[in-house]
């Protein structure tokens, strides 16, 4: 199964969020493997795995263990893509809600999001992860503060929220109770956000059927599109994952994508693309990036699993006709 994903645009709150608090930012998304520059392009996402680092590098770096809960005063109108502006124009937030779990794939597709009525009482439900990348515990606190915060801000007052249950044990509930305002508990069973239906049902100010549609129609365009990502795109999205441990075989590649290698080559011929052309061009992408980013060829050789660093001096000498020291020189006179 391929590694879950995050929507860059989320990273990029993170980034401001990180900023605020006097924090390089562009340093630890370098230190988490993620590229800086792609947190503003519009559709690009990033890997869990360097999600979850990031997530971690940021708690260290403001010290901080609830840092999470900083998050929703970053988070903008189109950080959610489609899904955020559709929430703004629901007809109540029980159907925001139902939005919510609907698309929350858009924003990642690392946990399953569900509803769950009782009498009186309706539950967001993040559920556990259905893959082995770990997912850090501030990820979900972000994501539960960003959705209540998108409650408040909708109905102009307290969004009838109950309780707030974590599955881990935070540092210390005292943030969490102040800021969620209602019961936190630790150690639960699952995570989830409990609020009064009746509250949930009723109509919102802002509702707009005419727009709503439009988004939803936005949303819907763009899970299809996450859906039937391209095979290259999928692959390149594998090695850069993989690169750091070594070039890795394209039968390991095919394997990863629950494809044979002969289904493989098939697909990308459909796509004008091979497997040695993507590797050859991943790499050079992410050499340009990485010294770029001020590292040495010695661990941009790492980095791109290359035997050693002579082999990438001379693929870098192929790909841009200079050493990489001297590229990197170069680079940084004309920032100045």
């Amino acid at each position: 199964m391929p590694e879950p994903t995050t929507i860059a645009s989320w990273a990029a709150a993170i980034a401001r969020a990180l900023q605020a608090r006097g924090c390089d930012a562009p340093a630890l998304f370098a230190q988490a493997g993620l590229d800086y520059a792609r947190r503003e392009e519009p559709e690009a996402r990033y890997p869990l795995r360097g999600m979850t680092r990031l997530w971690d590098l940021a708690r260290a770096a403001t010290g901080d263990p609830a840092f999470a809960l900083e998050l929703p005063r970053h988070v903008q109108p189109g950080t959610l893509h489609a899904l955020g502006l559709a929430l703004r124009v629901s007809p109540s937030l029980q159907d925001g809600l139902l939005r919510l779990a609907r698309y929350s794939r858009i924003v990642s597709d690392a946990v399953d999001i569900a509803l769950e009525q009782e009498p009186g009482r309706m539950s967001l439900v993040f559920r556990p992860p259905h893959h082995d990348v770990p997912l850090a515990d501030a990820a979900v606190e972000a994501f539960m503060a960003t959705t209540v915060q998108l409650g408040r801000s909708l109905a102009g007052q307290d969004n009838a929220l109950l309780a707030c249950e974590f599955r881990h044990t935070p540092a210390g509930l005292g943030p969490y109770e102040r800021w969620f305002g209602c019961l936190v508990r630790a150690g639960q069973p699952q995570n989830r956000l409990v609020f009064d239906l009746a509250l949930l049902q009723a109509p919102l100010p802002g509702a707009d059927p005419q727009q709503l549609r439009q988004y939803d129609a936005a949303a819907s365009a763009y899970l299809g599109r996450f859906d039937a990502q391209p095979v290259s795109q999928r692959v390149r999205e594998h090695l850069v994952r993989q690169l750091p441990a070594g070039e890795p075989t394209r039968e390991a590649v095919a394997a990863a994508l629950k494809l044979t290698p002969r289904t493989l080559l098939r697909r990308l011929a459909a796509e004008n693309a091979t497997y040695k052309e993507l590797l050859n061009d991943t790499r050079r992408e992410l050499a340009l990036s990485y010294l770029r980013q001020g590292r040495s060829a010695a661990e941009v050789t790492w980095l791109l699993g290359f035997a050693d660093p002579s082999n990438f001096a001379r693929a870098f000498r192929r790909w841009t006709g200079v050493a990489p020291a001297q590229w990197q020189q170069a680079q940084r006179t004309v920032a100045r």
